[in-house]
């Protein structure tokens, strides 16, 4: 007799609300899979920093917060091994951790989530406490997008994720107001890095994907 797991299989049709920034990275101090390389130009790389709150009709609701230092390439596994790399990716439920690690291969962690007025505040089960300002000004207008990750599965393949999504966009304002972590996963985050200005993702429609696991050319 086999269980019910506690998530649905992919793909997930996500909604919900987003805020992402800019974040300058110095890919030396980075913490990447054996086999990874920070793609960028000049000494630093570019990362971005996320919240995102999925909300009904999505199959899972929960708040999430998003560390991509970097986008990466393993070249070893030919030119379709690249995508963002996901180092953290916090949760308020566990489901979506289970579902999240075991199909994208994604490194969930559950966290305490808190938003009142503009601020938000993060309390990490690996001891990271983060507290964010955001904003959103301005006007709104439609957009479609995609993004694309790579994450390290077993050596012999990676896996590789994309996301389509469509969503009215404004400018962002996100502020690290405070910041504390021993955690490897922030390895290269310097809050001050964090660009001012982003953009926000307001009623999203998210189609997460079946993932691609990309083998060695042989």
């Amino acid at each position: 007799m086999t269980t019910a797991r506690p998530y649905p299989d992919p793909p997930w049709r996500m909604h919900g609300q987003a805020v992402f920034a800019p974040v300058r990275v110095d890919p030396r101090a980075l913490s990447l899979p054996a086999g990874f390389e920070a793609v960028g130009r000049g000494p630093l790389a570019l990362g971005l920093l996320g919240y995102v709150r999925y909300e009904a009709p999505s199959p899972l609701t929960y708040d999430e917060l998003i560390f991509m230092p970097a986008f990466v390439r393993a070249p070893a596994f030919g030119p379709r091994a690249s995508g963002w790399f996901v180092s953290v990716m916090y949760v308020s439920e566990r489901h979506t951790l289970e579902g999240g690690r075991a199909i994208w291969k994604l490194p969930k962690t559950m966290a305490r989530f808190r938003r009142e007025g503009t601020r938000l505040e993060v309390d990490a089960e690996d001891g990271t406490s983060i507290a964010l300002d955001l904003r959103t000004p301005g006007p709104r207008v439609p957009a479609r997008g995609s993004i694309a990750t790579l994450q390290f599965h077993d050596g012999v393949s990676l896996c590789r994720f994309r996301g389509d999504s469509r969503a009215k966009v404004s400018l962002a304002r996100m502020r690290v107001e405070a910041f504390r972590s021993e955690a490897p996963a922030w390895a290269g985050f310097d809050p001050a890095r964090v660009a001012s200005i982003g953009v926000a993702q307001h009623d999203f429609v998210s189609d997460m994907g079946v993932p691609t696991f990309v083998t060695r050319p042989r």
